[in-house]
């Protein structure tokens, strides 16, 4: 999973990027016959290998992969990647998933997940022997998984997706879709994620855009700065984000006098266990502030729907529209 909110999530762990060495316990021999097989499943009842045209795609590292053909059988580590192979249907598609895709994405795609082998934890560490034995014709990972190297030496293929912003949404939705065979639905779905974007855009744009504070952390007050992706997402949804007037750092820790003094319209929390209205409201000064008065503290959006750099996203940044418009009519 990018980690798109900046900070570590407050789950121990949870987003630490720790390099080590996982034992690895299979040939790379073995695994590669492992590898051919399951692609010679990708291409079909009854078609060879050498009928099927082979995939050269390129993925998010500008790392080149080729495939037999599209690929049936997917390892899906990082709650984005899950999304998008759920967003294209391929659910019977995924025979294994990380511990961060289980527990971070939001639903209804968490619940889709029930029932599909776990492959342990992307960040601390992966079951690369367990990985091996599901033969995947694709490994589809995320950036910061600590077994990389492990899972390259079994040979095998691996795609990495780390996008930056909306439009590496777009790019990673096509990648899967050309991987698996599924290039129409990945076109239709990063069509109908930008209609509805470009909805909210005309709804929000004649409308007054509200000064925004977005809260990442209750202690440190970490929010989201100019050229984060979080940054995009709430002026996306017709606000004006108060980081901007302050900082030039994606992710800085704003002072709580800095937050008063900017008197935010909105306050957004998002993942930040401990917070609400009641808390912030007590803060020393902070019941001063407007977004305080008018009881306009936001706690209601899924952090996952903000974070994960995936079809959700828009239905986050609706989610956001309306609750910084109240009244409105937002699509």
């Amino acid at each position: 999973m990018a980690a798109f909110l900046g900070p570590a999530r407050s789950n121990p762990g949870a987003f630490s990027f720790e390099k080590g060495v996982f034992r690895m316990r299979r040939t790379g021999i073995l695994a590669a016959l492992a590898c051919l097989a399951s692609l010679s499943i990708a291409a079909g009842p009854g078609a060879g290998l050498a009928q099927a045209a082979p995939l050269h795609l390129v993925d998010d590292q500008g790392s080149h992969l080729t495939l037999r053909g599209p690929v049936t059988r997917i390892v899906c580590l990082g709650p984005s990647n899950a999304q998008i192979l759920l967003a294209l249907g391929l659910r019977k598609d995924i025979v294994g998933v990380d511990d961060e895709s289980v527990t971070y994405d939001p639903q209804p795609y968490r619940g889709e997940l029930k029932g599909i082998e776990v492959v342990g934890d992307s960040y601390s560490g992966l079951n690369v022997e367990k990985i091996a034995d599901l033969h995947p014709g694709l490994v589809l990972a995320m950036q910061g998984v600590k077994n990389m190297a492990e899972l390259k030496a079994l040979s095998l293929p691996v795609a990495t997706l780390d996008p930056a912003n909306l439009e590496g949404i777009y790019r990673d939705i096509r990648f899967v879709g050309a991987a698996t065979g599924s290039a129409k639905r990945a076109q239709a779905l990063v069509a109908s994620l930008q209609a509805r974007l470009a909805a909210v855009r005309k709804a929000v744009a004649p409308l007054r855009h509200p000064s925004v504070y977005v809260e990442l952390d209750p202690t440190q007050y970490y929010t989201a700065g100019p050229g984060s992706f979080l940054d995009t997402l709430v002026r996306l949804a017709g606000g004006q984000n108060i980081a901007d007037r302050v900082t030039k750092s994606s992710y800085p820790a704003l002072s709580g006098e800095t937050i008063i003094a900017q008197n935010p319209a909105y306050i957004v929390l998002l993942d930040t266990p401990g917070a609400s209205r009641r808390s912030v409201a007590a803060r020393p000064g902070w019941s001063g502030i407007a977004a305080v008065r008018e009881g306009h503290v936001v706690a209601n959006i899924d952090p996952s729907l903000l974070s994960e750099p995936a079809p959700a996203i828009v239905e986050g940044v609706e989610e956001l529209a309306r609750d910084l418009h109240p009244g409105h009519r937002i699509p």
